[in-house]
């Protein structure tokens, strides 16, 4: 069945929008749109000036659901599991549902045991960057059952697509978990900065870091962090102890090392310098491996 758009977006809002412009001057033009708020007397006419300007026809929810080979979702997290309640069930065969909205990788999951018919795909997408100003070729973290069509239709139209051998919620997960250190570095900021402009000594402090980590990737870091850490747990706990000791004498915020304190007490209850090479030469993915086996079988304790 030759259907009416290749794609049809759930929601027209300013992501949506600059995806579309974004196709457009790729020649992709097969597209159209669907907001609930289209109509609305405040948001309405945002919608259909944004819609005119991409050239994307405003249609029903009806012949979204049925015209619409691939149906992209971008409205917010908070409704993302609603939305695809509403529209999956709806689908036939063929058709390819996408969550492009920044949700939990646990919502993502709920999205994929939504009954559906038979044929009908879906595609976990975590948008790894801003859409405004990188259009469609901000880069995208795919898994799921849909996740290789929705690459097979849209990389030649040069989005940038990364296709995972993960099922639906790990997209959304590495969007999440790049959160976790993303968000919780300038924490470790705040914490550590506030403290030195009170001795003086910022500027050095900063120097300091910058020649411990200067030209060290992500994976080379790592490798010097998880296993010797698991191994020299006990020590460094010490040492956080004196660090927060330091930070509260000058009222200075200690939560993040007083967490980091409780993380290395429950890698020394473990005990990884009798289970692991004590030299902590060791892969961070198998130190990994080893932690997660191991607080997995603690939990069944």
């Amino acid at each position: 069945m030759i259907l009416k758009y290749q794609l049809v977006f759930i929601g027209f809002g300013e992501a949506s929008y600059n995806i579309a412009l974004g196709l457009k001057s790729e020649g992709f033009e097969s597209m159209a749109a669907y907001d609930v708020f289209a109509e609305d007397p405040k948001r309405g006419e945002l919608i259909q000036s944004r819609a005119q300007e991409a050239g994307i026809p405003l249609i029903g929810l009806e012949e979204a659901c049925s015209e619409g080979a691939c149906i992209a979702s971008m409205n917010s997290a908070k409704v993302a599991l609603s939305v695809a309640k509403d529209i999956i069930p709806r689908l036939k065969a063929g058709r390819i549902f996408v969550d492009l909205n920044s949700a939990a990788p646990t919502v993502e999951e709920e999205i994929d045991r939504i009954p559906r018919a038979q044929g009908v795909l879906f595609c976990d997408a975590g948008v790894m960057g801003t859409v405004l100003g990188n259009r469609h070729k901000v880069p995208m973290f795919l898994s799921g059952d849909g996740a290789q069509s929705f690459y097979d239709a849209f990389a030649p139209c040069n989005m940038k697509l990364t296709v995972l051998d993960a099922p639906a919620g790990g997209a959304s997960a590495i969007k999440m978990l790049k959160s976790v250190v993303m968000k919780g570095l300038p924490q470790l900021m705040f914490e550590s900065f506030e403290a030195a402009e009170k001795y003086g000594v910022l500027s050095t402090l900063a120097e300091s870091l910058g020649e411990s980590i200067s030209g060290k990737t992500v994976e080379k870091l790592a490798n010097t962090f998880i296993a010797r850490t698991m191994i020299h747990a006990e020590r460094r706990s010490a040492e956080m102890r004196d660090v927060v000791s330091t930070l509260e004498s000058l009222k200075v915020d200690a939560s993040m090392s007083k967490a980091a304190v409780a993380k290395l007490d429950a890698l020394a209850a473990q005990h990884w310098a009798d289970k692991i090479d004590p030299s902590g030469d060791l892969d961070y993915r198998e130190a990994i491996k080893l932690l997660v086996k191991e607080n997995e079988e603690d939990g069944l304790k």
